[in-house]
C-alpha cells in the first residue's frame, strides 16, 4: 500500500526571519528611550565645553559639573520646595480636571449650555493665567488657595476643550447603532458620547501637565513662602545662577515625570483603545 506523504507545514508555521510583534514593541521602547537620553548626554556635554572653554565667568555661565555640585549641596533644602510645589501641582491639576470635565459633559449634554457658557469660557483665556494671579493672591490670601487656583485654571481649559470637541466627533454610526436598538438621547449619551469624553480629557490633560508646574512656580514667585519659586527668587537676589539652573532641572525632570504619569493613567483608565490597536 502506498505511503501517502504528511501535508507541508510550511504555510501554517511563521518565517523565522519575521520578527514577533513582542521584539519590534520592544526594539521601538528601547528607541524611544535611547534616543532622547543620547540627545540630553550630548546637549550636557556641549554645554560643559562650552562653559569650560569660552572664558565666560561661572556666575554667568557656570558648568554641568559646576551646576550638579550646586544641587548636591542644597538638596536638602531643595527637597523641602519641591515637596511644596508638587502638592499644589496635583491639587491644581485633580482640580482643574475635574471641574473641566464635569463643565464639558454639561456643554455637550445641554445645548443651552454650549451656547452660552462655553463662549464665555473661551473668551475668559483671552486672559493669561499669571495675569490673574496677583488678583487670586489678594482675593485667596497668601497660602496654598490661590496658588493650586492657579495651577486648576491652567488646566480646566485644554481638558474643557478637549473633552467637549472628543464628544462632539463621535462616530455618528455608533451614535445611529444605539439609535435603531431603541436608545433614547440619554442612551446615547451615556454609552457614546461620554465614553468618548474620558480620552479626549486625558488628551487635554497630558497638554495641561507641561504648564502646571510653572503655574505653581510662577505663583510661588509672586507671594509665597515656600516652593521652587521662592527658592528661584531667593536665588536670583544673591546671583546664584548655578542654584538658578538647579531649580530649572528639577522643574523639567518634574514636568517630564508628570507627563509621563498622566500618559500611563489615560492609558489605563481607557484600556478598549489600547485593544482596538
Amino acid at each position: 500500500m502506498p505511503v501517502r506523504a504528511a501535508p507541508s507545514t510550511a504555510l501554517a508555521d511563521p518565517p523565522a526571519s519575521l520578527p514577533s510583534a513582542r521584539g519590534r514593541g520592544s526594539r521601538t521602547a528601547v528607541r524611544r528611550v535611547l534616543a532622547p537620553t543620547l540627545a540630553a548626554v550630548v546637549l550636557v556635554g556641549a554645554w560643559e565645553v562650552v562653559a569650560r572653554t569660552s572664558g565666560l565667568p561661572e556666575f554667568v555661565l557656570p558648568a554641568p559639573s559646576q551646576v550638579a555640585a550646586a544641587g548636591v549641596e542644597s538638596a536638602p533644602l531643595l527637597g523641602l520646595h519641591i515637596a511644596t510645589t508638587l502638592t499644589e501641582a496635583a491639587l491644581g491639576l485633580v482640580l482643574g480636571a475635574v471641574v473641566g470635565l464635569a463643565l464639558a459633559v454639561l456643554i455637550a449634554a445641554f445645548p443651552v449650555v454650549a451656547d452660552t457658557v462655553y463662549p464665555l469660557v473661551t473668551l475668559t483665556q483671552t486672559v493669561p493665567t499669571v495675569v490673574l494671579a496677583p488678583l487670586l493672591i489678594l482675593w485667596a490670601g497668601f497660602g496654598l488657595l490661590p496658588k493650586v487656583l492657579l495651577v486648576a485654571l491652567t488646566v480646566f481649559f485644554p481638558v474643557l476643550v478637549a473633552a467637549v470637541t472628543a464628544m462632539s466627533d463621535v462616530d455618528g454610526a455608533h451614535v445611529d447603532m444605539v439609535r435603531g436598538l431603541g436608545g433614547r438621547r440619554w442612551n446615547q449619551f451615556w454609552l457614546v458620547r461620554l465614553p468618548a469624553a474620558v480620552p479626549g480629557a486625558f488628551g487635554g490633560l497630558r497638554v495641561a501637565t507641561t504648564y502646571v508646574i510653572g503655574a505653581a512656580v510662577v505663583s510661588e514667585y509672586l507671594a509665597g513662602t515656600s516652593g521652587l519659586g521662592v527658592f528661584i527668587q531667593r536665588s536670583r537676589k544673591s546671583y546664584d545662577v548655578d542654584q538658578i539652573l538647579v531649580a530649572v532641572v528639577v522643574i523639567a525632570v518634574l514636568t517630564g515625570a508628570l507627563f509621563l504619569l498622566v500618559d500611563a493613567l489615560g492609558r489605563l483608565a481607557t484600556p478598549w483603545r489600547r485593544a482596538s490597536r
